[in-house]
């Protein structure tokens, strides 16, 4: 069982330089406490979530950090030129030592993105799949000419070359065909913050169901997270955080013509890891018993960015200590 922090650069201050380095300390902090990885996500044209070029942020926080794992939660490859992203990926786990974590998506359901990238949105999903063959192929073999219906290349090798081989890679999504496309590839899956834990149990199923029973999805799970002595106090921090997302999230969907409930504020503070540090404990070992989840990467949602340093040495430990050494714990739930 390993954790981490998922960094999103919300902006709450309105202030991009504040934001950059609160999220800097947050995965400087995580490292300190021995956390297992830290990953980055990519949007685009949001004030509030101000992380678009997430291959050099990684490249800096390779460069402030020594052991923690850093990921891409995730390069969005319709919105990239293919051969670019493996470069950078390669340049990013040269950079980092051998320790990046490759995470790929089509990209949400944010119609600017599509808009100023010049894509459809209906074929979002086949690019990011032709995309993602095309990157692997370049990652792991010397030469590559290629012919899709969306990238084509002819004799290239890319430089440098990435230290780990192959570089381990995740698609986040619960989409049953894209969850058989990762598991007859050997992908590993990622599950979002806002996901219900229903979607994640069929995700892993369909998963296992293309791959074999004995297919490991190493499935990567982002929770919302913040604990506290009492549910109370842990509520005060998250709420004003947790409805500043849905109202965002919501006026997204509204602007769509959808309804989008998965973000209902009350849904979204269950499904997270929220409440008094038993909760959470509990929380924990239900998540691993349901999805068998190889790790839960940790977006700690308060507005104030010490309040979120302090939450992450509260679960170094109230929390990990707990569910990292109890699996009798796990397995009485």
């Amino acid at each position: 069982m390993k954790f981490g922090v998922f960094c999103t650069y919300e902006n709450p201050d309105a202030d991009f330089a504040r934001a950059y380095s609160a999220q800097s300390k947050l995965i400087r902090r995580a490292e300190a406490l021995g956390f297992d990885e830290a990953w980055v996500a990519e949007h685009h044209f949001d004030p509030d979530a101000a992380s678009p070029s997430i291959f050099p942020l990684i490249g800096y926080l390779a460069g402030v950090t020594s052991r923690i794992r850093l990921g891409s939660a995730a390069a969005l490859l319709a919105f990239r030129n293919p051969i670019q992203v493996a470069e950078d990926v390669a340049t990013v786990d040269v950079l980092s030592g051998g320790r990046f974590d490759f995470g790929v998506a089509k990209g949400g359901p944010f119609a600017l993105q599509n808009k100023h990238f010049d894509v459809e949105e209906k074929d979002s999903r086949a690019m990011t799949v032709e995309a993602l063959e095309l990157i692997d192929r370049l990652l792991n073999e010397e030469t590559v000419s290629f012919q899709g219906n969306y990238y084509a290349c002819d004799h290239v090798s890319i430089a440098p070359r990435p230290l780990q081989s192959p570089v381990p890679t995740y698609v986040a999504t619960a989409t049953p065909d894209a969850v058989a496309y990762a598991a007859r590839r050997g992908f590993g899956i990622m599950g979002g913050s806002p996901f219900p834990i229903e979607r994640i149990v069929q995700a892993v199923e369909a998963y296992r169901e293309a791959g074999g029973p004995e297919a490991d999805p190493r499935l990567i799970l982002a929770r919302f997270y913040f604990a506290a002595r009492t549910r109370d106090k842990a509520l005060a921090q998250a709420v004003p955080f947790i409805h500043r997302f849905s109202e965002r999230m919501q006026g997204i969907f509204l602007a769509r013509g959808e309804k989008g409930p998965v973000f209902d504020p009350s849904g979204l503070i269950e499904r997270s890891l929220i409440g008094s540090f038993d909760e959470v404990r509990d929380k924990i070992a239900f998540l691993q018993e349901r999805t068998g989840f190889r790790s839960v990467i940790l977006k700690p949602a308060s507005l104030d960015e010490d309040r979120n340093l302090g939450a992450l040495d509260d679960f170094a430990e109230h929390i990990r200590p707990f569910v990292t050494q109890a699996p009798e714990r796990q397995a009485a739930l």
